[in-house]
């Protein structure tokens, strides 16, 4: 049979005093997995970003294809307006849009559908 030996037992205790210390200490910002879950954050935000440019560009070529239809066929108050809702367009932060902006934008959008299809229909 093995005899235990005193210092043996001593450290053991140590060790355990110093990992119940340990456990104390709020280690989320050291924790690998917390790096990763930070990044994959990080990344997503960065596609959102990328796709409300995305839909911010393709508004604002549509508004430009109307603008110019407008120029050559339009009146001077729609050629206003559209310079007006180009304005909106590109003062809209498409991340974060508030409801009330998605809607003024929304309506906005439909009235540029329809007077493309009354200047397209004009020929």
């Amino acid at each position: 049979m093995t005899q235990y030996n005193p210092k043996n037992i001593e450290e053991t205790l140590k060790r355990m005093e110093k990992a119940d210390e340990l456990k104390g200490i709020h280690r989320s910002g050291t924790n690998i997995m917390s790096f990763f879950d930070d990044n994959d954050k990080e990344h997503e935000l960065q596609k959102q970003q990328s796709a409300a440019e995305l839909k911010r560009d393709e508004y604002l070529k549509s508004v430009e294809l109307l603008k110019s239809l407008i120029q050559e066929k339009g009146t001077k108050s729609d050629l206003t307006r559209i310079l007006a809702v180009g304005l909106l367009i590109e003062t809209t932060d498409f991340l974060n849009i508030p409801p009330d902006r998605k809607k003024m934008l929304k309506e906005n959008m439909i009235w540029c559908n329809l007077q493309y299809e009354k200047y397209i229909n004009e020929n």
